[in-house]
């Protein structure tokens, strides 16, 4: 980037962000203003004061979210582009790839067909593109599962030979998964991450096309000063009901949000986790990400690792930037209601320990604003709860107290103390509006593309779909409010949030599993509208959505996860996206594949069985277990004893079935033993069926 590049750069940041921040603080200011004279007849009360400044602390997170959907209808309806950001021009946009840039897939106690899929369906698009040459893909398991292990190194032997990937396609296993993610990909970096430019991060759920990939690393050259570009991904692949309404708000909405932030952010940008390219470089000399003291959640290794590296990469003068027009990048989401809240439980713990993290030193102001943001996004539900229960005292303060006609003692006429309730539905209206802002933007600029438009099946189809979404997002919204906040809650109380995988099929939710999650909305929305309609019949219209989403949780979440209520959507036209009607080709392939896994692979069982027994599995993992540092450091002790439980059952017996996780684990790290047991199995040691350890 040259002088005067940086120089636009600067001055437009500035410019962009005095524009949305400061529309923000003035929106914020004039709301609660206008809330303050609504209650200020006859005096302010102390509760209607607090009432305000709960107020006017929500109102700045819509306000901000509008002030940022604004640029971004813009943007994508007057195609402006990022200053700063220098994209390929000419000879420079078809040339051969100059740099080395690796793909990266952590694991995690996944399914394997699923995570195979995908990457063969990458490898081919990159192969399609004639840069694959400049590519190798990584994956880095940190599975803890000793079936699933097996499992992944059969696929991944499977995998070289579908794709002749040996050499570009590599395979590690952790034994010990310090750090978790953040951990994982440290690791690479410590082993391998000098030998490339770049390396792109994946989840497992992940696809980018080919062309997209080259277009990034294409980016990193032309932008030396570039650690980080974002890919914003769209969620594809779901059918729950649940899910389709979030693949067609992420495809309505979403770009929307991207261009917005992209306006403001610039090269001072933020990191998402995944379908991202990062500068090893900078990487390597930015991310030594700190322990923090104390125990989780506030303490131990960072859980939401992304913002704090790209916090780290951008105090080290390095840029970040978010890149909505890239395309080509996809991921899933959580099926359910309640798979989503499981996963925004671990998110919350992660964004909860960046209140620790925002104040270290030789940060980027725009860094600190991310992880404020970050924290805000499940803050934000439990401050609308205290905000609606000092609304409710105040309504109750209003009628108890005794009304004064006479304040000023004798007179010929009383003071009615008459509130403006046009002033109060105004301001409701206003806020609304500004809530549905990047909905109504969305579907606006449907009217401009006719192409994107039939990908929603027209703009009516698309307005019916938008309508539909917004009806259930309403009484959901509730739900998931007391959910954030019994996770902030709990983060406050030291519960730690674990480290689970996530659901990614379409299993809907059980009535059963409903009660149990949701029956305490159920009466905590039954006890709200009986204390509503107490306090006045108005208090509990205004409160009906809240009161009507709580009590419906139950079947709300059943209905939504069911894959059939998503397909009867579908059939009606609705929830209907673009990436749906017209599918891309690796999102085609990545499906094709993983049925044809599916149907082809029979699930492993015992994976210490079959890599004792099986004479191709052994060899597999043996050639893996040789490159890995770990291997043969295991605890004698036990190893010893998991060796002894194997022959307890006498000469020519194997009894995997007696070991536990722990000592299958410790057995397939020692190749010493392995070796052993698997001579001693060939030459007619007999296994007994494994029952679950």
């Amino acid at each position: 980037m040259t002088g005067l590049e940086a120089a636009s750069y600067a001055s437009a940041a500035r410019w962009r962000r005095l524009a949305v921040f400061g529309a923000t603080a003035l929106s914020t200011l004039a709301a609660a203003f206008a809330l303050y004279r609504f209650l200020s007849v006859g005096g302010v009360t102390g509760l209607e004061l607090a009432l305000v400044v709960m107020f006017a602390i929500n109102f700045s997170w819509i306000a901000l979210s509008f002030w940022t959907a604004l640029p971004g209808f813009l943007t994508l309806l007057l195609r402006w582009g990022q200053p700063g950001l220098i994209w390929p021009q000419g000879a420079e946009a078809v040339a051969p790839l100059k740099s080395r840039t690796a793909v990266l897939m952590p694991i995690y106690n996944e399914d394997t067909t699923g995570i195979y899929a995908n990457l063969q369906a990458i490898h081919d698009s990159l192969a399609r593109t004639g840069h694959l040459g400049a590519f190798d893909i990584f994956i880095l398991s940190d599975t803890t599962n000793p079936d699933v292990w097996v499992a992944e190194e059969i696929g991944w032997s499977a995998l070289c030979r579908r794709t002749e990937g040996s050499g570009r396609i590599f395979y590690r296993k952790r034994r010990h998964n310090v750090a978790k993610k953040a951990g994982n990909i440290a690791d690479f970096c410590t082993r391998w991450g000098a030998r490339y430019d770049f390396m792109v991060v994946l989840d497992a759920d992940s696809l980018m096309a080919g062309d997209t990939l080259v277009t990034m690393a294409r980016l990193m050259q032309a932008n030396p000063r570039a650690g980080i570009i974002q890919a914003p991904p769209l969620v594809v692949n779901r059918n729950t009901l649940w899910a389709r309404m979030q693949q067609f708000a992420g495809s309505l909405y979403g770009p929307i949000v991207g261009a917005g932030l992209a306006f403001w952010q610039l090269g001072d940008g933020n990191y998402w986790g995944h379908n991202a390219i990062i500068r090893t470089r900078a990487f390597i000399e930015s991310c030594g990400l700190p322990i923090l003291s104390g125990r989780p959640p506030f303490g131990g290794h960072i859980l939401s690792h992304d913002f704090v590296e790209a916090a780290l990469i951008r105090r080290n003068g390095w840029t970040a930037w978010l890149v909505p027009e890239l395309g080509g990048s996809y991921e899933e989401c959580p099926p359910t209601m309640i798979d989503h809240a499981k996963r925004d439980r671990r998110w919350c713990q992660g964004n909860m320990q960046h209140l620790r993290v925002l104040v270290a030193r030789g940060l980027h102001p725009l860094s600190r604003q991310h992880m404020a943001m970050g924290v805000m996004s499940y803050v934000s539900s439990p401050l609308w709860l205290i905000f609606i229960c000092i609304g409710m005292l105040t309504a109750l303060e209003h009628k108890l107290e005794i009304p004064v006609y006479f304040p000023q003692g004798e007179a010929l006429f009383p003071v009615w103390p008459v509130q403006d309730q046009t002033l109060a539905v105004r301001l409701l209206v206003i806020s609304f509006l500004m809530l549905m802002a990047p909905k109504i933007f969305g579907w606006t600029l449907l009217l401009f593309d006719r192409r994107l438009a039939a990908g929603y099946g027209g703009p009516f189809r698309a307005l019916l779909s938008l309508l539909f979404e917004t009806f259930f997002s309403i009484f959901q919204a509730p739900v998931m409010m007391l959910f954030h906040s019994s996770f902030v809650l709990q983060a406050f109380l030291g519960r730690d949030s674990g480290w689970g995988t996530q659901s990614r099929d379409d299993r809907g939710t059980t009535w059963a599993d409903a009660v149990q999650m949701h029956r305490g909305h159920t009466i905590f929305g039954a006890v709200l509208g009986v204390v509503a309609l107490w306090i006045s019949p108005s208090m509990l219209a205004w409160l009906s959505p809240l009161v009507i989403g709580l009590l419906l949780s139950i079947p709300l979440s059943v209905i939504t996860s069911r894959h059939s209520t998503g397909v009867w959507a579908r059939k009606l036209g609705l929830l209907v996206t673009p990436e749906e009607r017209q599918k891309p080709q690796i999102v085609i392939e990545a499906t094709a594949l993983g049925e044809q896994l599916s149907a082809a692979t029979k699930p492993i069982e015992d994976g210490l069985a079959m890599v004792i027994r099986d004479p191709l599995a052994n060899a597999i993992h043996m050639t893996l277990l040789t490159g890995a540092p770990e291997a043969g450091h295991e605890d004698p002790k036990l190893v010893e004893t998991a060796r002894r439980k194997l022959t307890a059952g006498g000469p020519g017996t194997l009894a995997t079935g007696t070991l536990s996780r722990d000592e299958k684990m410790a057995l397939l790290f020692d190749p010493r033993s392995l070796s052993e047991l698997h001579l001693t199995a060939l030459a007619g040691g007999r296994l007994q069926a494994a029952p679950r350890a």
